[in-house]
């Protein structure tokens, strides 16, 4: 995400590659696969192919068409027969679906896991991104921004076509970073038929449930929008007051009782800096964000407790917004979200 614009907003809370031609095909209804058209296909190893698509769902892809980028398991040529778990990873706020693979270690990570990997675009170009649902605002410069029809219902469907998928939610997990880990938990909660699995790293995953959270999601949500997207502040959910139902809809805390079902791992840091954080010239940053997103969290976790849902809570001593506590988090949950499919299949 862009620290420096984000460091000011919180502070203030605080006081080989080789290409292969598209083959384009008549855009279907939104809400299906058949409504992602694939405008170019980039081969960049034997496992990772990066797609760039549009899709009626997000109008403004016709202009900026989305990523989204495919890991396979090694040996997935070398059984045709075989069918592997999905993981679906969003990105963050000013994130291209690239960061999965560049910022992050989920490569080299995955290299021995029977698991694909598919990172969508939760932003165009790395903008302040849609905040994963679709915009109640509809007037807007952007026009038609249904982020979760396109994530939820045509993404799904369309790798489940194009892969040798489990295509249930006992094989289907879905994991997000800051922005993308509101994404993920509020997707599982709405979703519950879609999603065995969810987890978020550093996400905001608590926005309307609590006053106090409330309030910071607003004004960060505000500030995203206004600063990087212009558009106006509550283009995504609504105006907090008049819209209030749609913030509590899509809010993963006010859900939480329909995650009683899933199984839930959330990471979070105190926004202490550790050793290697005091040569980050954005240290300020992300101290001051990753604060703010510990509260959402601890947000989140009461709101558990108080349901009786069981969650697997990580919160650690030290660590910032930085991407290596995204590798830290990473290393962690692999091996869980694993014994969690093998574990779904007996």
């Amino acid at each position: 995400m862009k620290r420096a614009f984000l460091a000011v907003l919180v502070l203030g809370l605080l006081a080989v590659p080789s290409l292969v031609s598209a083959q384009p095909a008549a855009t279907g209804p939104a809400g299906t696969a058949s409504a992602i058209r694939v405008v170019s296909e980039q081969r960049e190893s034997a496992r990772v192919t990066k797609f760039k698509v549009t899709t009626p769902s997000l109008a403004m892809s016709a202009k900026v068409p989305l990523r989204i980028n495919v890991v396979l398991p090694t040996d997935y040529a070398a059984h045709p027969k075989r069918r592997y778990p999905v993981l679906y990873a969003l990105p963050g706020t000013s994130n291209l679906a690239d960061v999965w693979l560049t910022n992050l270690d989920t490569v080299n990570l995955t290299k021995a896991l029977p698991v694909i990997v598919v990172v969508p675009d939760g932003t165009y170009d790395a903008d302040g991104g849609g905040f994963y649902t679709n915009w109640a605002d509809r007037r807007t410069s952007r026009g038609v921004a249904d982020w979760e029809t396109f994530h939820t219902a045509e993404l799904v469907r369309w790798v489940d076509q194009r892969y040798r998928t489990i295509p249930n939610r006992t094989g289907r997990a879905i994991l997000g970073i800051s922005q993308g880990g509101f994404g993920s938990m509020s997707y599982a909660a709405r979703h519950p038929d879609l999603y065995g699995a969810a987890a978020s790293f550093s996400g905001a995953t608590a926005i309307y449930d609590n006053p106090v959270c409330r309030l910071g999601a607003s004004v960060l949500i505000a500030g995203i929008m206004v600063g990087l997207n212009g558009v106006q502040p509550f283009a995504p959910f609504g105006d907090p007051l008049g819209n209030a139902a749609n913030w509590k809809a899509r809010d993963p805390a006010s859900n939480v009782a329909k995650l009683s079902g899933t199984y839930v791992e959330i990471y979070t840091s105190s926004g202490l800096p550790g050793k290697d954080d005091l040569t980050d010239p954005a240290v300020v940053g992300t101290v001051a964000l990753e604060t703010v997103l510990h509260a959402s969290n601890l947000c989140f976790k009461q709101a558990a407790d108080r349901a009786g849902v069981k969650i697997g809570w990580h919160d650690y001593p030290y660590g910032t917004h930085a991407w290596m506590y995204g590798d830290r988090s990473l290393k962690d949950y692999l091996p869980r979200l694993m014994a969690f499919f093998r574990d779904a299949r007996s």
